[in-house]
């Protein structure tokens, strides 16, 4: 992994003495019809921060956390290395587009936003002439533009990172399981990842009224790991069924995410499934820091704009005016972060690590730390 200054968030402790004076300022929002435009830092490149005033609360307060833990980013790890300006549009794309050119103009060498869907083309748009990477907080299950770079990680996400650690203990037969029509597209992409990493993977089994179709049963007692695509609804009642209509491989391992039910976390066909997590590490590595300066647990939003603002800080100090080149974005040695070691693929995807859960007891009970490479 390349250790690049600023980015190794493990090591930082935070600043003494309570508040850091930087980001106390960034989370104020001063007048100009109550949108945010602020600069913090002092470094000569420069980083943009383009945040869209939602009407739905959950979106705008995710907006807002992921822009603090960004100046918290600037204001602890590197206010003489970047200078971040934090500019809000409404949420139309003539504003955004506005918004965006507004901060091309000033000389970014990179984007980030809480833009998404058409409103990422308006981006660009702005960006005509200019080569600057963005890198929007949207998922690797979203279709982007070219040059956008994802950075959340989704529940499939995790469910890859599941099933490479199903591998590793020695799976080498599987099949997603998709809960609806809307979840094969995701199901196939990440039965294509998994066969990338040398296993034996079935055709998606699409659910139908609950129960596993025909053809998937054919070979149901042939694989080693299941993986549940998040829309698989009582995961434990669709196993029984198919088991005894078939029963399982012995030693078969089961895959899943988060959003399990609390039904699901003590059926006890469920015991023993594996499931990434991303979010354990937030509090341990930022929590104090952010307590500190905004009086607020740390979210995942808020992690998520740190890391985005902590990876730009370390690749300016490691590199300078050509930090944001695509081979630099993308280097396989990848960085660490808030949420665990992350890189971009060479196809632009956000690939992150997560610590190991298994179900038990009714619960997720950890298992195995995350690795420290990917």
């Amino acid at each position: 992994m390349l250790l690049i200054a600023g980015c190794q968030t493990d090591d930082l402790k935070p600043t003494e003495g309570g508040k850091s004076e930087g980001a106390a300022a960034a989370a104020k929002t001063p007048g100009n019809g109550g949108f945010y435009n602020q600069t913090l830092g002092a470094g000569r490149v420069r980083v943009g921060y383009l945040g869209v005033r939602r009407s739905d609360h959950a979106a705008r307060q995710a907006d807002s956390e992921a822009r603090d833990g960004a100046a918290l980013a600037v204001s602890s790890l590197g206010s003489d290395i970047v200078k971040l300006t934090m500019l809000e549009s409404a949420e139309s794309l003539p504003a955004i587009e506005t918004a965006a050119r507004s901060l091309a103009s000033q000389g970014i060498g990179l984007l980030m936003t809480t833009a998404r869907g058409a409103e990422l083309s308006a981006v660009q748009a702005a960006m005509v002439g200019r080569d600057v990477p963005v890198i929007s907080f949207e998922t690797n299950d979203v279709s982007l533009p070219e040059n956008v770079y994802p950075f959340r990680s989704s529940p499939t996400d995790s469910l890859l990172e599941g099933s490479t650690f199903a591998l590793a203990e020695g799976a080498t037969h599987a099949m997603v399981i998709a809960g609806s029509q809307t979840e094969v597209p995701a199901a196939e992409r990440l039965a294509q990842q998994i066969k990338a990493f040398g296993a034996k993977v079935e055709p998606v089994a699409l659910l139908s009224g609950g129960d596993v179709p025909a053809r998937s049963l054919a070979s149901w007692n042939k694989v080693d790991l299941l993986i549940f695509m998040s829309g698989v609804k009582s995961p434990g009642v669709v196993l029984k069924k198919a088991d005894s209509a078939k029963p399982p491989r012995p030693g078969r391992r089961q895959v899943a995410s988060t959003a399990l039910a609390a039904s699901d976390l003590v059926d006890p066909k469920m015991t023993g499934t594996i499931v990434c997590r991303y979010d354990q590490n937030i509090e341990a590595r930022l929590g104090r820091r952010y307590m500190a300066t905004y009086g607020l647990p740390a979210s995942t939003s808020a992690a998520y704009g740190f890391d985005a603002m902590a990876m730009a800080i370390g690749l300016v100090n490691a590199f300078g005016d050509g930090a944001f080149a695509a081979e630099r974005l993308r280097s396989p040695s990848g960085f660490s972060g808030s949420l665990g070691i992350f890189r971009f693929e060479e196809n632009g995807d956000v690939r992150r690590n997560c610590d190991v859960f298994k179900v038990a007891k009714g619960s997720y009970v950890f298992f195995q730390k995350a690795p420290p490479t990917l």
